[in-house]
C-alpha cells in the first residue's frame, strides 16, 4: 500500500483567516469594470521606460526653469551679509501651487496616465528644491543668523503647505468647470 505525501498547507491567500476587508479591498481581481469609479475601458500603465523617460524630461525643464529664476534674482550669503533667497521660496511656491492644481484637476477628470509623471513628478519635481531650502537655510545658521534660517523655513513649509491646498482647490473647481462645459457641449 503506497501512501500519499502529506498535503502542503494552502497559501496563505486560500486561509480563510486572511479574508479580511483590508484584504478584500486589496485585490483588484475581483473588481468589474462596472464597479470602478471611471466609466469606459481603463487604460493601461505607459511601461516602466516611457515613465522614467517622462519624469525625466520634466524633471530636466523644470530644473531649466528653477535655474532661471535663481539667475534672474540671486540671493546674497556670505558671512556677514544674508538676503533672504526670494528665488527659491517663490519656486517652491509655485510648484506646489502647481502640483495642488495638477492633482485637483487629476481627481475630478480623467487625464491622460503621462501627465502625472511629466508635469507632476518631473516637472513639479524639478521646479521645487527643498534641498536648496536646507543648504541656504544652513548658510543662514553659519553666517550666524539663526533666526532668519528659522523664520524662512518656518516661511517656506507655511507658504507650500498654504499653496498645495489652494492648487487643489483651484484644480477641484477646474476640473469639475471643465467637466460641466463638456457635459453641457454634448446634452
Amino acid at each position: 500500500m503506497t501512501s500519499s505525501p502529506p498535503s502542503s498547507p494552502p497559501p496563505r491567500r486560500d486561509d480563510p483567516r486572511m479574508h479580511t476587508v483590508e484584504m478584500t479591498a486589496l485585490r483588484d481581481v475581483d473588481v468589474a469594470d462596472s464597479e470602478t469609479l471611471v466609466s469606459g475601458p481603463v487604460r493601461p500603465a505607459p511601461a516602466t521606460w516611457r515613465i522614467a523617460l517622462l519624469v525625466a524630461a520634466g524633471g530636466a525643464l523644470g530644473a531649466m526653469l528653477r535655474f532661471l529664476l535663481t539667475v534672474l534674482d540671486p540671493a546674497v550669503t556670505t558671512p556677514t551679509l544674508v538676503e533672504v533667497p526670494w528665488a527659491t521660496l517663490t519656486v517652491n511656491v509655485l510648484g506646489s501651487l502647481g502640483l495642488g492644481a495638477l492633482n485637483g484637476v487629476l481627481e475630478v477628470r480623467e487625464g491622460r496616465p503621462w501627465m502625472r509623471p511629466l508635469l507632476g513628478t518631473g516637472l513639479c519635481g524639478g521646479f521645487t528644491t527643498m534641498s536648496t531650502v536646507v543648504l541656504e537655510g544652513s548658510a543662514m545658521i553659519g553666517a550666524d543668523f539663526p533666526l532668519l534660517a528659522l523664520l524662512y523655513a518656518a516661511l517656506t513649509l507655511a507658504l507650500c503647505l498654504g499653496a498645495i491646498v489652494l492648487g487643489l482647490l483651484l484644480g477641484n473647481r477646474l476640473g469639475a468647470r471643465g467637466l460641466e462645459a463638456t457635459d453641457g457641449g454634448a446634452a
